[in-house]
């Protein structure tokens, strides 16, 4: 006997569904939120050498996918600067003025701060501003010195910007002269006079006959200049 035929597929279970499979942790799938953050980049990248660090190095240790990194860190260079900045956070978070002498509070942040990007080797090259809180915290000390003396506060931002200028320039000449052997600007200079006739340029040629770019006593006169110039700026303004 004959059993009356169905419409087609009954009697068939439908077709199971394909199990949905979790991303691997760490990894962010079709419109999830990633689960990094900046914090937790700069540590890893923080661990790696300056010279080997790239984006892909950094997602490769936190078995992440690049994206992920390029969308809290949007390329090399960032990423370097914030790990610089976080070596100069524990290098300069301790550090204390003292606010009862402002040329000694001047001298103690800049050596402070230079000690901190000669620590931090190569990945100063890369720091042009004082970044974070943690290196905030000493600048507020020295405006707190300079604004108690007597500057203004538009002088006392001038000053602090000048200081971290000389600091910043004069560690970058030192860390540069340690990577090249010699400053850059020296080479290039030493290498144009060798072209020119032996007579051409004879007071550049004195200055530069001794390299002067990484001198451990280009510091001191950096802030004795300065020093010397806010001293003077702040008793023509008292007598105003």
């Amino acid at each position: 006997m004959s059993t009356p035929s169905g419409p087609p597929g009954a009697g068939t279970p439908p077709p199971a569904a394909p199990a949905k499979v979790a991303p691997a942790e760490g990894r962010r799938g079709p419109g999830r939120p990633p689960r990094l953050n900046r914090e937790l980049i700069v540590a890893a990248a923080a661990e790696i050498d300056p010279e080997a660090l790239t984006l892909q190095a950094v997602a490769d240790r936190l078995g992440v996918d690049r994206k992920a990194i390029n969308y809290h860190i949007p390329g090399r260079d960032e990423l370097l600067a914030l790990v610089a900045a976080r070596s100069l956070v524990a290098e300069l978070g301790q550090l204390v003025l003292p606010l009862d002498d402002w040329p000694q509070a001047t001298r103690v942040f800049a050596t402070g701060l230079r000690a901190a990007l000669l620590s931090s080797n190569s990945l100063s090259l890369y720091v042009s501003t004082l970044p974070s809180a943690g290196v905030l915290r000493p600048a507020d000390q020295l405006l707190h010195a300079l604004l108690g003396a007597g500057f203004d506060d538009a002088a006392a931002g001038r000053a602090l910007t000048l200081i971290c200028a000389a600091v910043f320039e004069d560690a970058r000449a030192e860390l540069l002269a340690r990577r090249f052997g010699q400053h850059p600007t020296e080479v290039a200079s030493r290498r144009v006079l060798a072209e020119l006739p032996d007579e051409a340029l004879p007071t550049i040629r004195r200055v530069f006959a001794t390299s002067h770019w990484s001198r451990p006593d280009s510091l001191d006169f950096y802030l004795e200049t300065i020093v010397s110039g806010l001293t003077r700026w702040l008793e023509q303004h008292r007598q105003d």
